[in-house]
């Protein structure tokens, strides 16, 4: 948990931790496609980590853009994902506080799991916002439920069968079922950890997998996830310090979608990270604690400014980040509320890489810009 906070404090005092750099790697993405940024990744990285459903490979984002492609706008989109997330957090809540007592209920796990699923087949963008646009009383709960939905779009975003998308929800849903075996104060604590207390909550990713082999409907390849998700590129990581191609594909989509949650989520310990300060942070580990090309895939799935985003345009006018840019993550589809000088105006949706308008010069705290991202989605919170 710490590290979180260290990440947190460098960026806060680095304005330009959105290195040039790395704004460069994000224009080549849309100049020449995600592979061709470092060379393919070797072949066998992206085998079907779940061989006995037979959906064949995973080809990691080999479909075209996702948003709106079955018709449905945000806006429309937006109460049916608010009502999928929701179904999603009780599904955690009801597993992690019975996980509390050694015997994890998974009852309607998958029917949260399928509803989240339909949501982002309707329109990605819907529910990945939710996260951003609402806080969560309970930052545990809250996770399990954001990194569910991050993996669930990432599978769907490479084109995978049915059944390998719920896999990849599942795992994010049970990444951290171990955290329930854990003093809550312990997770809770703002002061640094002890080293014997640090060594108590790097036993989660086993004590989960443990409390998984009860639950019927968890296969292994989603426990071996869940067991994996911190370990790292270089072999840094835990529980087994594995590296490379030891750690498994989900595995590896595990443990960013988790960091990326953690660094841009309100701790005790640290406030919530903007989107494109993440990534500016995870980028700079790519290499080191990630594995390159697989992380260049989920900026490209998230984009630096994800919908929700309170943005302000190089010319002063501000508004929403509404549309996400696969093709182009730098220029996402923008809805204007207020204008230079701050006065309210009729809500206005450009598209930042078709219209000519301005770029993005700044992301804003949603609390303090005069602007609620919900009510521009259409939606009361």
């Amino acid at each position: 948990m710490q590290q979180y906070a260290a990440a947190a404090t460098l960026a806060s005092n680095d304005p330009e931790f959105f290195s040039h750099e790395y704004r460069a790697t994000c224009l080549k993405i849309t100049r020449t496609g995600i592979d061709d940024i470092r060379g393919a990744p070797p072949e066998k990285l992206f085998l079907n980590s779940l061989p006995e459903y037979g959906e064949g490979e995973l080809h990691v984002f080999a479909s075209g853009p996702m948003s709106g492609q079955a018709g449905r706008g945000i806006r429309d989109e937006m109460p049916y994902a608010l009502r999928a997330y929701d179904e999603l957090l009780a599904a955690v809540c009801r597993i992690m506080d019975s996980a509390g007592n050694g015997k994890p209920r998974a009852e309607n796990m998958d029917i949260a799991v399928f509803g989240a699923i339909q949501s982002l087949e309707r329109n990605p963008d819907a529910l990945l916002c939710i996260p951003r646009i609402r806080r969560g009383d309970n930052y545990t709960y809250t996770h399990c439920a954001n990194v569910a939905v991050l993996l669930a779009s990432f599978a769907l975003r490479s084109g995978a069968g049915g059944k390998q998308v719920v896999a990849y929800a599942l795992a994010g849903l049970l990444h951290d079922l171990g955290m329930a075996l854990l003093p809550v104060a312990l997770l809770n604590a703002k002061r640094k950890l002890s080293d014997t207390e640090k060594t108590l909550v790097r036993r989660h990713p086993k004590l989960g997998c443990d409390l998984m082999s009860s639950i019927g409907t968890v296969h292994d390849e989603i426990a071996r996830a869940a067991f994996e998700h911190h370990e790292r590129y270089n072999g840094s990581g835990y529980p087994r310090g594995l590296s490379g191609d030891a750690i498994s594909v989900m595995g590896h989509i595990a443990g960013i979608a988790d960091t990326y949650d953690a660094l841009s989520s309100r701790r005790p310990y640290k406030g919530a990270l903007f989107p494109h300060r993440t990534l500016g942070i995870m980028y700079q580990m790519r290499k080191k604690q990630f594995h390159p090309v697989i992380l260049e895939k989920f900026v490209r799935l998230v984009g630096i400014y994800p919908v929700g985003s309170v943005v302000e345009l190089q010319d002063g006018y501000r508004g929403v980040v509404t549309g996400s840019n696969y093709a182009n993550p730098i220029q996402p589809v923008v809805t204007l509320a207020l204008d230079p000088d701050g006065h309210a105006m009729c809500l206005h949706e450009c598209d930042l890489a078709k219209d000519g308008v301005a770029g993005i010069a700044r992301c804003l705290p949603p609390e303090t810009s005069g602007i609620d991202p919900g009510r521009v989605l259409g939606i009361a919170l």
